[in-house]
C-alpha cells in the first residue's frame, strides 16, 4: 500500500506540518486528475467569454444594420459554445466525484493500516476512540475540495481570462485589472491573516465538546447519580461557551473579508461604468465593448462577492486536514527486520538486566534478570510490586525497555517484525471485542486459524455449547460491548482468541481472577497441561492458581527477581 498522508511524528512535534502542506500532500496522488480539471476549467472559462463577446457583436450588428441573418448565426454560435461549456462542466463534475471517492478510500485504508501499528502508549488511556472521531473530517475534506476544485478554480481562471480581455480593450482597463488584483490579494492575505489559526481553534473546541458528550454516553450510570446531571450541563455549558468564543473570533475575520468583497463589488461596477462611459464619449471605446466589459466585470466581481463562502470553505479544509493530522501523526511501532523465528518448541525466555522507566523518568524496575525454560508454567503474583503488566508488554513488543533486553527463543522482540512476533506470542488482558461474528472475533483475520481451531478453542474454555445455543451459533454478530454475550463469556472469548493461534508463549494478565474459583481453577488446569504447545506466564492474585504453577517470580525493584 502506498501511503501519502505524511509521517508518524507526534502531533505536538515542532516539525508538525502546516495544514496547507498537509492538504497538498493529501491531494498529490490526484495531480493528474486535478490537471484535467484545470484544463477543463480553462476551456470553460474561454467559452464563458462567448456571451459578452456575442453581445458586443450583437450591439455592433444592431447599430449598423437591421438584417436578421447575422443575429440568427450569432445566436446559434453562442448556443454551440454554451452547450460545449456545459459538457465540459459535466466532465469536471465527474472527475471531481472520482477524486472524492478515492480520497475516502485512501484515507480509510491509511488509517486502518496505521491504527494496529500505533505505539501502545499513544492510545493507552482510552483516547483512541475519541481520536478516531477525527476521521469524519474526511467528509469535510471531500466536500470542500470538490467545491474548490469546481468553483474555486473556475472563479480564478474566469477572473484572469476576463481581466485579459479587458486589458485588450484599453490600457485604462488594464490598469483597472491591476487595481482589482491588488484588492483581491489584500482581502485574502491581509484581511484573512490568522483565519486558519482561528478555524483550527474552533475545530478543537468542537472536538472537546464532542468528547465530553461521548463521556456522558459512555458513563451513563455515573451521571445518573445526584449531581451528575448538573455536572453534565455545567461542563457542556463551559465547553459550548469556549466554542462560541472561538467561533466569534473566527467569524470576525471572515466578516471583514465579506464586507470588503461586497464593497469592492459596488466600487468596481461603479468605477467601470464611469470610466467606460468616459472612454465611449472620448471615442476610445465602442458601445459594444462597454457593454461586454460591464458584463465581464459583473462576472468577476460577482464571483469575488462569493469570496466569503469560498474562504470559509478553505479555512474549514485547513482545520479538517489538521484534525486528520492527529491520526497521521500517531507514532508507529518500531518494526524489526527479522522474519525468521524458531518455532519448533515452546518459547524459552531470557531477561538480562532489564529496566523500564516511567515517562517522568522514575524507574519502575531495574536490573531484572530471569530465565523461563521452554514449556515452563510461571506465575507473577499480584501481591508483588508493580511492573508485571509492563514486563508482559515488553515481551509482547508493546513497549521498549529503557535498559537491558529480553529474548524469546534467542530473538529480541525489538528485532522481530511485529506480525511475526505476535503470530507466536499471545497476550490476554482486558476484554476487547469488535463488531463482527463470534468466529471473526476469535480468528481476527489470521490465515493460520481454521474453523476447527476456533471450535477447539471455544470448547477448551468451556463456552462452545453456549455459543451454539445463540441464534446463528458462531456466526452470531456481537458488537464492541460484547452483546449478546455475558461478561464471563466475553472473557472466555479472549482466552479462546489467544489459544486458537497455538502460540509458543502465552501471557495472561489478571483475566483468570475475574472468574469464580471453580472456573478459574478449571481453566488454569487446562492451560498448564503438559501437552499444551506453549510456555505460560500468568499474572494472578489467587493463591489456588499460584500453587498450580511450577515457578513463581516476584519482581523486586532495582534487584533481581526472587524465585520460589
Amino acid at each position: 500500500m502506498e501511503l501519502y498522508l505524511m509521517s508518524s511524528r507526534e502531533h505536538e512535534s515542532h516539525e508538525h506540518p502546516t495544514p496547507f502542506f498537509r492538504a497538498v500532500s493529501l491531494l498529490r496522488p490526484e495531480t493528474g486528475d486535478i490537471g484535467i480539471i484545470v484544463l477543463f476549467a480553462l476551456v470553460a472559462g474561454l467559452l464563458a467569454m462567448a456571451t459578452p463577446l456575442a453581445i458586443e457583436a450583437l450591439v455592433s450588428t444592431v447599430t449598423f444594420g437591421r438584417l436578421l441573418q447575422p443575429v440568427i448565426v450569432l445566436s446559434l454560435l453562442l448556443l454551440a459554445f454554451l452547450m460545449f461549456q456545459a459538457a465540459i462542466r459535466s466532465l469536471q463534475t465527474y472527475v471531481v466525484e472520482v477524486i472524492q471517492r478515492r480520497l475516502m478510500a485512501r484515507v480509510a485504508g491509511d488509517v486502518a493500516w496505521r491504527l494496529p501499528r500505533v505505539r501502545y502508549e499513544a492510545l493507552h488511556g482510552g483516547s483512541g476512540r475519541e481520536l478516531v472521531n477525527r476521521f469524519f473530517d474526511i467528509v469535510t475534506v471531500q466536500k470542500v475540495s470538490a467545491q474548490l476544485l469546481l468553483d474555486g478554480i473556475s472563479v480564478v481562471l474566469n477572473t484572469l481570462i476576463g481581466m485579459l480581455v479587458l486589458g485588450f480593450y484599453h490600457p485604462w482597463l488594464l490598469g483597472f485589472d491591476v487595481f482589482l488584483l491588488v484588492m483581491i490579494c489584500f482581502a485574502i492575505l491581509v484581511l484573512g491573516h490568522g483565519a486558519v489559526r482561528t478555524s483550527i481553534r474552533e475545530s478543537a473546541c468542537k472536538y472537546r465538546l464532542a468528547a465530553w458528550l461521548e463521556d456522558l454516553a459512555g458513563c451513563a450510570l455515573t451521571f445518573r447519580q445526584p449531581g451528575g446531571v448538573e455536572l453534565a450541563l455545567e461542563q457542556a455549558d463551559r465547553l459550548t461557551a469556549d466554542y462560541l468564543t472561538a467561533r466569534r473570533s473566527h467569524f470576525r475575520i471572515l466578516l471583514r473579508q465579506i464586507i470588503f468583497a461586497l464593497a469592492l463589488q459596488a466600487i468596481a461596477s461603479t468605477v467601470l461604468l464611469g470610466l467606460g462611459g468616459w472612454l465611449v464619449i472620448a471615442g476610445q471605446l465602442t458601445m459594444g465593448q462597454l457593454v461586454a466589459a460591464e458584463l465581464i466585470v459583473t462576472v468577476i466581481v460577482g464571483s469575488f462577492a462569493k469570496l466569503g463562502k469560498h474562504m470559509e470553505s478553505y479555512y474549514d479544509l485547513m482545520a479538517a486536514v489538521d484534525k486528520l493530522g492527529y491520526l497521521f501523526d500517531l507514532p508507529l511501532e518500531n518494526q524489526g527486520s527479522l522474519t525468521d523465528f524458531p518455532s519448533d518448541h515452546p518459547a524459552e525466555v531470557h531477561v538480562t538486566e532489564l529496566g523500564f522507566s516511567l515517562p517522568d523518568g522514575r524507574p519502575l524496575f531495574e536490573d531484572l534478570c530471569l530465565t523461563i525454560p521452554s514449556g515452563g508454567r510461571v506465575v507473577l503474583p499480584e501481591s508483588t510490586p508493580s511492573g508485571k503488566s509492563i514486563l508482559l508488554d515488553l515481551l509482547y513488543g508493546l513497549r521498549v525497555p529503557s535498559a537491558g533486553f529480553a529474548t524469546i527463543n534467542g530473538v529480541s522482540p525489538r528485532e522481530l517484525s511485529a506480525d511475526v512476533l505476535r503470530r507466536h506470542v499471545a497476550l490476554v488482558r482486558e476484554t476487547e471485542l469488535f463488531q463482527g461474528t463470534v468466529a471473526e472475533n476469535i480468528s481476527v483475520g489470521r490465515q493460520n486459524v481454521t474453523p476447527d481451531d476456533v471450535r477447539n478453542a471455544l470448547e477448551a474454555v468451556g463456552v462452545l455449547d453456549q455459543i451454539r445455543q445463540l441464534p446463528q451459533g458462531m456466526e452470531t454478530e456481537i458488537d464492541c460491548t460484547g452483546h449478546p454475550l455475558t461478561p464471563g463469556q466475553q472473557r472466555r472469548l479472549m482466552i479462546a482468541r489467544a489459544i486458537a493461534g497455538r502460540p509458543l508463549l502465552l501471557l495472561i494478565d489478571g483475566v483468570l481472577d475475574a472468574f469464580s474459583d471453580g472456573d478459574s481453577d478449571s481453566l488454569m488446569e487446562w492451560l498448564i497441561s503438559p501437552d499444551r504447545p506453549w510456555t505460560l506466564i500468568v499474572v494472578t492474585g489467587r493463591q489456588s492458581l499460584i500453587r498450580r504453577c511450577s515457578q513463581q517470580l516476584k519482581l523486586v525493584s532495582q534487584d533481581k527477581p526472587a524465585k520460589q
